[in-house]
């Protein structure tokens, strides 16, 4: 309809090829229309009779006021993901079958099972990739810095924190208040050919490919599969020397099919209990299973997925009380037995 209208402008201002070919730039910029204005003013013959001119202010004013009239798109808010109360997520869509201290070849397993995401959100209409929601900068966790952080309010800052279990928010811009989420944005996956898949590490606040390595394998028509999460033994104290603190409490993957994403978490502060000799100070590497149940068409058959992004939340290093060695045990009770054998003497 824009076109048509400019034709006619064109026509009229007997300036058609130019004015054709500037169509989409001036949907793109309100401000075109000053410029296009300007151009029509200075297309006037350099030996200019009155007639020149007055075609030109024919042309330049309708066109500059027309232009105005045009959406912009490049000022058009984004359309936000919507949560779609009648499809919720399912927390066996995720599940670790293995634990164990880094590297991954099976000599260090501390736990071997099925255990389910302790939680999930969605499924919501939309997508969770590109700006701003996989794009997070500085990448360090702070409020509103990414899609799991609460960017743009899809998701609750506080959507993963379990009351009988707390997760502390944390205080990471220093600003007196605690209301920083703590999520970091590992990378994204992204199905193609084949049923292997590399995670594409993301580079912010460090080269994060260099510390771990993410794989997604496809099992038949790539509805499921099988992933795996390995950490390089030297990741504690690479993201202590970065971020000032090195433990993870949480793990969440967020899977895309279709049009439609959900985000499924493990939190270790509830499955610690439950993994003998799991600690937030030891590097693991993680092996489990994903599927995509919960996306299904409207033959109710389960879709394959577009891409799956891998989160990890990274709290406040935990303070680890020293226990005394023995000899000062020997001291300190002997110095309890003394102040009772003193107080005894006094009563």
């Amino acid at each position: 309809m824009h076109v048509d209208i400019f034709n006619i402008d064109i026509f009229w201002c007997e300036l058609k090829v130019k004015i054709t070919f500037e169509i989409n730039w001036l949907h793109r910029h309100h401000q075109a229309g000053a410029n296009f204005a300007s151009w029509c003013i200075t297309s006037i013959p350099k030996k200019a009779t009155k007639m020149n001119v007055l075609k030109a202010l024919r042309c330049a004013v309708p066109a500059a006021a027309l232009v105005c009239l045009l959406p912009s798109t490049a000022s058009a808010a984004p359309t936000l993901p919507t949560l779609l109360p009648k499809a919720p997520c399912s927390v066996n869509s995720f599940t670790i079958n293995s634990v164990e201290i880094s590297p991954l070849n099976g000599a260090g397993t501390i736990f071997s099972g099925s255990q389910n995401a302790t939680s999930c959100v969605g499924l919501y209409t939309g997508n969770d990739s590109g700006n701003p929601f996989n794009n997070p900068n500085p990448n360090i966790g702070q409020l509103n810095d990414g899609l799991l952080n609460g960017q743009a309010g899809v998701l609750s800052p506080t959507w993963f924190n379990n009351p009988a279990n707390p997760s502390p928010m944390l205080d990471l811009d220093k600003n007196g208040t605690y209301t920083d989420p703590g999520w970091i944005y590992l990378g994204k996956t992204t199905n193609g050919s084949g049923s292997s898949f590399v995670m594409d590490a993301y580079d912010k606040p460090l080269d994060l490919a260099s510390i771990l390595d993410v794989k997604m394998n496809c099992v038949g028509d790539c509805t499921q599969g099988t992933w795996s999460l390995e950490t390089s033994l030297d990741i504690i104290d690479q993201v202590q020397s970065v971020l000032g603190r090195n433990s993870f409490d949480h793990l969440a993957f967020v899977i895309k099919a279709s049009d439609r994403f959900a985000v499924y978490d493990f939190d270790f502060n509830t499955l610690a209990g439950s993994i003998a000799g799991f600690n937030y100070t030891t590097p693991y590497s993680f092996t489990g299973t994903w599927n995509t149940d919960d996306f299904l068409n409207k033959n109710g058959k389960a879709q394959d997925f577009s891409h799956i992004s891998v989160w990890a939340r990274d709290p406040v290093g935990i303070q680890v009380t020293e226990v005394p060695e023995p000899n000062s045990l020997m001291l300190i009770a002997l110095g309890l037995v003394g102040m009772a054998a003193a107080r005894k003497r006094k009563i």
